[in-house]
This record gives C-alpha cells, sequence and structure tokens, in this order.
C-alpha cells in the first residue's frame, strides 16, 4: 500500500515511489533502479503502464485511484484454484481462457457457444482477441485496421479490469488471410453469432469486420465507453 501519490506533482514519498517502481517492473514496465527517488524515467514508466487502460495517461499514481488498483492488482480466475493472474502482456498471446475471462460477463457464454459450434461444423476457431488496451487499439487505428480510436474492445470496469463487449474470432489455419473466405469460415461465423443474438462486423457496410462479435448495437458505444471510465 502506498500512503501518498507517486509520479508526476506527487509527495512521492521515498517508499512510497520505491513500492510504485517494484510493482512497475513485476508487470513489465521498466522504471530505472528501485532507489525511491521519482523521476522523469519513472514517470514515463507510470504513463506507459496507464497507455493499457487510460486514454490519457497523466503519470501519477495515487493512494486508491484506478491506476494503483491496477497496478497492485491480480485477479483470481476461480474454479477453486489459487493462481493469480495479472492482466499485463500482449493479449493477443493470451491463452483462450484468459481471452474468455475478460470479456464481460454476458458476453462470455455466448462466445463460448460460438467456438463450440464452429468447432462441431469441422473448423479450428479461437479467440484472437477479447479484450485489448486503449494503446493497442490506437495503433490499429493509425494503421486503417480499425475505424474507431475507442472500441468495445477496449471496455473495462472503473478499476480498469478487462470487460471487453466484443470478440475477434479467427480458424487457427487461416487467420485473416483469403482462404478463410473460401473455406466458409466467415459465413459460418456470421451465422453462429447470430443464433446468439450477437452482432457481426462482416454485416458492416463499407468496413467490414470479418473475424469480430458484439453483444451490442455499435450506438451502445459512447455509453460503454464512459461506463469505461474513459
Amino acid at each position: 500500500m502506498i500512503r501518498g501519490s507517486v509520479g508526476f506533482g506527487g509527495g512521492n514519498d521515498k517508499d512510497d515511489v520505491a513500492t510504485v517502481q517494484r510493482l512497475l517492473k513485476t508487470k513489465g514496465y521498466d522504471p530505472g533502479v528501485v532507489n525511491g527517488r521519482s523521476s522523469p524515467t519513472v514517470i514515463d514508466a507510470i504513463r506507459r503502464f496507464q497507455l493499457q487502460f487510460l486514454s490519457r495517461p497523466d503519470g501519477l499514481v495515487e493512494p486508491g485511484h484506478r491506476t494503483w488498483q491496477r497496478l497492485s492488482s491480480t485477479l483470481d480466475l476461480g474454479g477453486g484454484s489459487s493462481t493469480l493472474m495479472q492482466w499485463n502482456g500482449d493479449s493477443a498471446r493470451w491463452p483462450q481462457d484468459r481471452k474468455v475471462a475478460s470479456l464481460t460477463p454476458l458476453l462470455r457464454p455466448k462466445v463460448q457457444a460460438v467456438v463450440t459450434a464452429l468447432t462441431g461444423r469441422g473448423f479450428q476457431p479461437g479467440i484472437f482477441y477479447g479484450w485489448r488496451s486503449v494503446a493497442v487499439q490506437l495503433e490499429l487505428f493509425k494503421k486503417g485496421n480499425s475505424k474507431v480510436k475507442f472500441s468495445f474492445h477496449n471496455a473495462q470496469l472503473l478499476d480498469g479490469t478487462p470487460n471487453s463487449y466484443a470478440a475477434d474470432i479467427i480458424d487457427s489455419r487461416y487467420a485473416w488471410s483469403a482462404q478463410a473466405a473460401s473455406a466458409g469460415f466467415w459465413k459460418a461465423l456470421g451465422e453462429e453469432a447470430k443464433k446468439q443474438d450477437l452482432f457481426w462486423g462482416g454485416d458492416w457496410s463499407g468496413f467490414r469486420d470479418w473475424a469480430h462479435v458484439q453483444l451490442v448495437d455499435n450506438g451502445d458505444l459512447g455509453r460503454v465507453k464512459r461506463e469505461s471510465g474513459l
């Protein structure tokens, strides 16, 4: 626990700074030597960490606030397991169970049902993205792979816990190649998504997001962004 704020404009008590430095290291964001001193390197590491869940990183960690909650938190996936999982790293590389856990609770069984149905139809489906960070979303936007700077994939709880309203589902043999279409995977995905009352990106005009399924209509994007605190 920290007693005061750390980082840009913070009180920067030596023990508090050292605690934040150690936690940043465990999350994969190097703040330099753990010496209890705030510095541009520490502030930069805080901001890079915040980019995973804040659209406007401020470089400040405050007790009880979202950045501290995210920095100090782990998630128990349940099932009687004592394993703790941290929401960090490249979410595209997370195992399937973690990707499922990153979905909002109402979406999880629907996506699992879609994947099961596609498997039964002879495909090899898997979730490529459940939740993804705001930083990754901005990179996709810059590359022209998305039309929005905030998507349903970025939805989160106010403490920064992933709460995605969307999933990208691909066949592991084809990914986004032309073979996916010729093998009938996208058509099958759309059919199974609609059976679960999901919205399918393949129905969109102008920009068809073939792998994408989401829980609510595009008109709800603003509401979901506000509820995510972004």
